[in-house]
């Protein structure tokens, strides 16, 4: 494939898919924010200096000791503006300078506090110790000014500070708040940035702008109410009391309720499927049988989408058969709600090297819809070996005779080159690309290795697709949907994407 520029528009973003990103990540904003607000903490410290004060408190009362109260009061308000005027005298820090032996640097104010008697002298200093020594100094020393205070009034100590405490000339709060609020909004920016520019298909609009070839279906991401769900799980399979079998059993209630079958599915899920067949179906028309299934990454939706197309064309009592060729993690037997004895496992039959009239006559018949279905339940490390055997090419030979439909579930392609190899024994194959999972270049690579393949690439089916908007039919996904054991994470109510490229069905 030439090289290309891949540009994201606008109409190519989809703002769940950002929104989705950020909630993902949201520990990395809040890490954000704990810098920003340390960070500026640290810096303040470092270049801000901090100022030191220390205090005394005086009460003014009545030279005689006879005065009212409301006197005292009355004289503290003045006494409060002279002995601030006198602490800053040249008196007092000549008074202070010979009592401290140097000179030191320091401011003194005195203030009333409130409607009192009591005079609050504080010092403030760059220095904590020049602070605390100013203000012994000024209680040392007060007695020389109390003539120059008042004539009827004296000031007495009523306590002094032992301890100088620090006192910030700004808000340092606000400071690291407004920090920690900025590092956090970057790094949201940041993360939207990286969805945006990750170069995923996330729209429509996105997957035809960018991907080299048509789309042929679009499938919303399920939604699935716990009581459907639950219903249809308990229906499905017993339970199970033993604890990891229980575990087993859930995980099998949950692939199963994704199989159009199940009362769990949506009418808009189901509806995409059967479009889905249809395609099928009109390719079956031209001669072709065989169609093979694969994607780029793991946990894309293609084991899901390709046994439900299989369901959905057996259901018209078309003679289909499923082949679950992902040997390295088989799914499709608890996907399909099937148990696999020894005797009906694919991998082991094929390396027994048994006939391939014996592997078909093994095949595992779905009860509601005639489905037939070759399945494994284990994985295995020879599947390159299993794959390319003249074994397997007979076994889908001879079913391309006997079946109207032969679907193949193959590995991701990302991985491993299986469905290179299966794609010679297809007559057609299909990529499944799920939303805002795999840039587009890789997507392409994809696409380009199974063109270079003998089976007709009929193109892409976008899967798990949603939209923060209203476009046609609403689709959901929840907790059943495409969570643990399908495609992803739990997300809120959506629409799905309803437009399809080339040639709509």
């Amino acid at each position: 494939m030439e090289d290309r520029i891949y540009l994201t528009r606008l109409s190519e973003v989809e703002p769940l898919c950002v929104l989705r990103l950020i909630l993902r990540k949201f520990y990395l904003v809040i890490l954000a924010a704990l810098i920003g607000i340390l960070g500026a903490s640290v810096v303040l410290s470092a270049v801000i200096s901090h100022d030191y004060s220390s205090t005394a408190t005086f009460v003014v009362t009545a030279r005689s000791g006879s005065g009212a109260y409301y006197s005292n009061v009355s004289a503290a308000s003045e006494t409060a503006a002279i002995y601030s005027e006198l602490l800053q005298s040249d008196m007092m820090h000549d008074a202070i300078r010979d009592s401290l032996g140097s000179d030191v640097n320091g401011t003194v104010s005195a203030q009333q506090q409130g409607e009192t008697n009591l005079i609050t002298v504080t010092v403030t200093s760059p220095s904590a110790k020049d602070a605390l020594l100013i203000s012994q100094a000024i209680v040392d020393n007060y007695a020389e000014l109390s003539d120059y205070v008042s004539s009827t009034a004296v000031l007495s100590v009523l306590s002094t500070s032992s301890l100088a405490t620090a006192v910030h000339n700004y808000n340092a709060s606000r400071v690291t708040a407004v920090s920690g609020a900025l590092c956090a909004a970057a790094m949201l920016a940041m993360l939207a940035w990286l969805s945006v520019s990750s170069g995923t298909i996330q729209t429509g609009e996105g997957a035809r702008n960018n991907l080299d070839a048509k789309i042929i279906g679009i499938v919303p991401h399920e939604k699935q109410s716990k009581s459907r769900a639950g219903f249809a799980a308990n229906k499905l399979t017993p339970h199970d009391p033993g604890k990891n079998g229980g575990k087993r059993l859930r995980g099998k209630r949950l692939r199963s309720n994704l199989k159009i079958s199940s009362p769990a599915i949506s009418f808009a899920f189901a509806e995409s499927i059967y479009r889905i067949a249809a395609k099928f179906e009109h390719e079956h028309a031209k001669g072709s049988r065989v169609f093979l299934f694969s994607s780029v990454s793991e946990a894309e939706g293609k084991s899901t989408l390709a046994a439900n197309t299989a369901l959905s064309l057996a259901e018209k009592h078309l003679r289909v058969l499923f082949i679950d060729l992902d040997l390295r993690r088989p799914v499709q037997s608890e996907m399909l709600g099937l148990t696999v004895n020894k005797e009906h496992e694919l991998g082991e039959l094929l390396a027994s090297g048994a006939s391939a009239e014996h592997i078909l006559s093994a095949a595992l018949v779905d009860e509601q819809t005639g489905l037939q279905s070759l399945l494994s339940t284990k994985s295995y490390a020879d599947m390159i070996e299993l794959i390319s055997s003249p074994l397997l090419k007979q076994v889908i030979d001879l079913a391309r005779e006997r079946f109207d439909y032969v679907m193949i579930d193959s590995p991701p392609l990302g991985y491993f080159a299986d469905s290179e190899l299966l794609s010679d024994l297809s007559d057609c194959s299909v990529l499944v690309v799920r939303q805002d999972t795999v840039p587009a270049p890789h997507i392409n690579d994809a696409i380009d290795a199974l063109r270079a393949g003998k089976a007709e690439f009929l193109g892409c089916i976008l899967n798990d697709m949603r939209r923060t908007h209203a476009h046609g039919t609403a689709y959901g996904y929840g907790k059943y949907g495409y969570g643990k054991y399908g495609y992803g994470h739990k997300h809120s109510h959506i629409t799905a994407e309803s437009e399809v490229q080339n040639g709509k069905h």
